[in-house]
C-alpha cells in the first residue's frame, strides 16, 4: 500500500468528529468550569442558553446561533486560572483581588485561543466584559471594537448574575433586574441586543418558573462587575 493510499485508508476508518461530539465535549468543559466556584455552579449553562435566545431573536443565522452558544458555554473558562481563595471568597473583594479576579477574560482568551476553527469563541472570552462606553475590562474596547457574539454574551451574562441566587443575596427582583439591564443602553450594554431581551421579556422568557415576585432590590451601578459581599 502506498503511503497515499494508506493516508485515505486511515481516514475512512477514523471516527467522524460529529457535531454532537463537539457540542458533548465543550459541555464536558463547561461543566468543569462552572464546578470551581459553587457560587456559579451552572451559570455558564444559563448564560449559553439566554445567549441562544438573544441570537436567535437578533436575527442570526443557525450556524451563528450555536457558535454563540458555544462562545457562551465557555465565556469563563479563565476563571479556573484565578487563586481559589478569590473565586471562593465569601466576602467583599479587596480592590487587588478585584484587579485579579478582572483578569479571568484574558486566561480565558489564552485557553481558547487554540480553537482556531472558530477564533471568535477564544475572543468572546476575552471581550464578554467590554462595555461600548469602553469602560469595560480587560482592554477598554468602544463601540464595534467589541466582537458581536461578545455584544450578545454580556447581557446574557449579567442578566444571571442578577436574576440567580447566591449565598450573600438573594435573586434579584425580576423587573428591577431587567430595569438595570434596559438603563445599561449604550453604557453598558449595546441598543439592539437590549431591545431584543426586552422583546423577550415580554414573550415571557426569562423569568423563572417558580418567580412569584419578590427578590432583593439593591441598588448595583453595574452588576457586571459587582465584587461578592458577606451574606
Amino acid at each position: 500500500m502506498t503511503p497515499e493510499e494508506n493516508k485515505e485508508a486511515s481516514t475512512e476508518s477514523a471516527p467522524k468528529c460529529d457535531q454532537q461530539f463537539v457540542r458533548d465535549i465543550i459541555e464536558a468543559f463547561a461543566r468543569f468550569a462552572d464546578a470551581d466556584d459553587d457560587y456559579t455552579n451552572s451559570h455558564s449553562f444559563r448564560v449559553a442558553y439566554y445567549t441562544r435566545l438573544l441570537a436567535a431573536e437578533l436575527g442570526c443565522d443557525e450556524k451563528t446561533i450555536e457558535r454563540c452558544y458555544y462562545a457562551a458555554l465557555l465565556h469563563d473558562v479563565g476563571k479556573n486560572s484565578i487563586p481559589k481563595h478569590i473565586l471562593m471568597k465569601d466576602g467583599r473583594l479587596t480592590d487587588d483581588e478585584f484587579e485579579i479576579m478582572k483578569q479571568h477574560p484574558i486566561h480565558g482568551y489564552e485557553i481558547l485561543k487554540t480553537i482556531t476553527s472558530a477564533p471568535e469563541i477564544a475572543e468572546a472570552a476575552a471581550c464578554h466584559h467590554e462595555r461600548p462606553d469602553g469602560k469595560g475590562y480587560p482592554r477598554g474596547l468602544k463601540g464595534d471594537e467589541i466582537p458581536r457574539i461578545a455584544q450578545i454574551i454580556a447581557v446574557a451574562d449579567t442578566f444571571d448574575a442578577m436574576y440567580s441566587d447566591r449565598p450573600y443575596r438573594d435573586r434579584m427582583n425580576f423587573e428591577h433586574a431587567v430595569s438595570i439591564i434596559r438603563d445599561g443602553i449604550n453604557a453598558q450594554f449595546f441598543e439592539d441586543v437590549v431591545e431584543a431581551f426586552l422583546r423577550l421579556v415580554n414573550k415571557g422568557y426569562f423569568r423563572a418558573k417558580d418567580d412569584l415576585g419578590g427578590g432583593c432590590t439593591e441598588d448595583i451601578t453595574n452588576i457586571a462587575s459587582q465584587a461578592r459581599k458577606p451574606a
